[in-house]
């Protein structure tokens, strides 16, 4: 495989979150050749070019770059829609930042179309990937827990405050359910695989409010939250498990972060499944609480893990693990969601997914280990 060919991919959107995707793919992942960048602000997409030393190119010549294999969607979650479809007809493989589309229906059109198409869709989230919760599925693999039979997952935000500050976090697409509640989701999705059913209640507390920023340059106007900004969801898993889901978007600016996993031998505690590398604590019966140590590589900020693992899979014809299928029923859990507590009734998902296999262990990487190390990204291979 030394003469192996590298994905060669095309950022487009250089916002925020590109710095990370663009350093890793520069720096970290040897599957992926970083080919050129792409943005509506042309400024910031000139910057992003020079910074990493790659050319910045329209979206047009991105897509009939004969040269280019793939198009990471990291575009306003609006638009990742059209994004994909268009680089999809134009036979590239796609990774997406989450969510794969604002509807399902949508969604489901993209899946088909790469169907159709024969090319890879992947989807963020991809922390699932890190070592926080592939130690949590070895833990629960091995039967450290023993049974598992029912999780709490629970996120809070303060949107007043990064609404001001992005406001598409106030429409559809954007709420906290799908900003980073799909954090979660994906992670109990990669642990437990496909839910069976979902039901909801849901709400907007106070829609109707006034821009308090004065560095803002729309001060004391009014604007509308178009979305919910509190829900709590009871989930069943096909295999048994059950669930509670709960988000509150119009809390305290600390945010609070609970997912909890309860076996029938124990209880593994996760800090925060938006990060790759946070805290694991095993808790057995008549014990204290302790923590876990970590048993997999990507400890620390490792986005686009996920496109990486995907360049890997298209290198040897195999399913990727961010699959489109995972993604499509995570989007597929949050409009039951919605539709549950709409409709007062339960939501009965439609779409399923093949649990991804979890990665191999004990492939960590560090310095400190030298040359004795072994690689964390030979655990994608």
């Amino acid at each position: 495989m030394s003469q192996r060919k590298k994905i060669s991919v095309a950022v487009i959107g250089c916002g925020a979150i590109s710095d990370a995707y663009m350093t890793n793919f520069k720096n970290r992942f040897s599957s992926i050749q970083l080919a050129a960048c792409s943005d509506l602000n042309t400024a910031r997409m000139n910057e992003k070019a020079s910074l990493y030393g790659i050319p910045a190119m329209s979206f047009e010549d991105i897509l009939t770059n004969p040269e280019i294999d793939m198009i990471i969607n990291l575009t306003n979650p609006a638009v990742h829609y059209s994004i994909t479809k268009a680089a999809l007809f134009a036979g590239k493989h796609v990774y997406s930042e989450k969510m794969l589309a604002t509807t399902f229906d949508q969604a489901k059109e993209l899946c088909a179309i790469a169907n159709e198409q024969q090319k890879y869709l992947g989807v963020a989230p991809d922390t699932f990937l890190g070592a926080t919760i592939q130690t949590a599925r070895y833990l629960i693999d091995h039967g450290i827990i023993g049974k598992p039979l029912s999780y709490t997952a629970s996120h809070s935000r303060d949107f007043e405050i990064f609404g001001e500050i992005l406001p598409h976090l106030h429409k559809v697409g954007g709420d906290l359910a799908m900003d980073t509640g799909c954090y979660y989701l994906a992670a109990l999705a990669s642990l437990f695989g496909p839910a069976d059913t979902v039901t909801a209640f849901k709400s907007s507390n106070n829609p109707d409010r006034i821009v308090h920023r004065i560095d803002s340059t729309n001060f004391q106007e009014p604007y509308h939250i178009d979305v919910e900004n509190v829900m709590a969801a009871a989930i069943q898993h096909k295999n048994g498990v059950l669930g509670c889901f709960h988000i509150n978007s119009d809390c305290i600016f600390n945010e609070n972060r609970i997912l909890r996993i309860f076996g029938t031998e124990g209880i593994v505690n996760i800090d925060d499944p938006n990060k790759f590398g946070s805290q694991i604590t095993l808790q057995k019966p008549f014990s204290e609480e302790i923590s876990f140590p970590l048993t997999h590589g990507f400890r620390n900020e490792c986005r686009g893990i996920g496109a990486a693992e995907m360049a890997w899979a298209i290198i040897h014809g195999r399913p990727n693990r961010a699959s489109k299928e995972m993604g499509l029923h995570v989007l597929e859990m949050i409009h039951g969601m919605f539709d549950s507590s709409d409709s007062n009734i339960f939501y009965h998902l439609k779409s399923t997914f093949e649990q991804p296999l979890p990665l191999p262990s004990g492939y960590i990487g560090g310095d400190e280990y030298g040359m004795w190390a072994p690689t964390e990204e030979t655990a994608l291979v």
